[in-house]
């Protein structure tokens, strides 16, 4: 396929005193597909290759959830809080029903968003995520996300390190994504949002007492989910452990990839959601 472009225009919607930046294209009719975004992300952080792919087949929605990039106030340190941010902004824009992509910490908060407006919700994908109480990642790595940031050739490493494998071909692939992806970025996040996603991903990251996972009863909802072979980030058992307690779940692990995995494939990542959303 020919290379895509996201588009560089924003539009904004005010809600509850938030006003949220968003760009919409793709299909006019059919059930919109919002995406929540990674660690620190704004909505240009996505790959724009898996999001011309997807934008041929249905409505797309990118958006800056509450403090990231272009929207206003400041992030909210829960993961239910974000969610009820991200229900806020679909209502705005008088959306009934919409599918829903969460990628890292937006696999968590659609989670969430699952659960506090289960009617909302159409289909689920979670993209190298976890469950609440999910298994951690090495302490290391967490160290190292608390750091994230600092000098261009830090970020750059940082980011490799953590969507990545250490193999040539994992990292040729994940070189040329992050070049389409640089290509497009304007904004980024503050140190504001970094913190309070780190609060937010410490609590969400806590066990429970119980060590079951039978709130994953409560989403019914069709659940695509997807990781790479091997995620230093969001360990990959975490994706099994959602398609073994989600009722609905189908599972693909991709090879020679990591938490980046749907930007490393970003083709095949597209088809697979669209077969799995035009499925339902």
């Amino acid at each position: 396929m020919s290379p895509f472009t996201i588009p560089t225009e924003s539009s904004y919607i005010e809600a509850k005193g938030i006003r949220f930046a968003y760009r919409k294209f793709g299909q006019e009719t059919g059930i919109p597909l919002v995406f929540f975004i990674h660690f620190r992300g704004t909505m240009e952080n996505w790959d724009p290759n898996m999001i011309g792919a997807l934008a041929e087949s249905r409505p797309i929605i990118l958006f800056d959830n509450t403090g990231v990039g272009e929207t206003s106030e400041k992030t909210p340190s829960t993961i239910a809080e974000m969610a009820k941010d991200g229900a806020t902004f679909i209502k705005a824009l008088d959306l009934k029903q919409v599918d829903v992509l969460g990628f890292s910490i937006g696999g968590m908060v659609v989670q969430e968003l699952a659960l506090q407006d289960p009617d909302l919700v159409r289909c689920i994908i979670i993209a190298g995520s976890a469950p609440e109480a999910g298994v951690n990642p090495d302490p290391v790595i967490f160290e190292r996300m608390k750091r994230h940031g600092g000098n261009v050739n830090d970020a750059l490493d940082d980011f490799m390190f953590f969507f990545y494998r250490s193999t040539e071909t994992s990292k040729a692939a994940g070189m040329e994504s992050l070049q389409r992806i640089l290509n497009q970025k304007q904004f980024e996040s503050s140190d504001q949002v970094q913190a309070a996603q780190l609060k937010a991903l410490a609590k969400w990251a806590q066990p429970n007492t119980d060590h079951n996972y039978d709130w994953l009863q409560n989403i019914p909802h069709p659940v695509l989910v997807t990781n790479g072979i091997e995620d230093v980030m969001v360990p990959t058992k975490n994706s099994y452990i959602l398609a073994e307690h989600l009722p609905n779940a189908q599972l693909i692990i991709y090879p020679d990839s990591g938490h980046g995995h749907l930007f490393q494939y970003p083709e095949l990542f597209a088809q697979h959601v669209n077969l799995f959303l035009d499925s339902k």
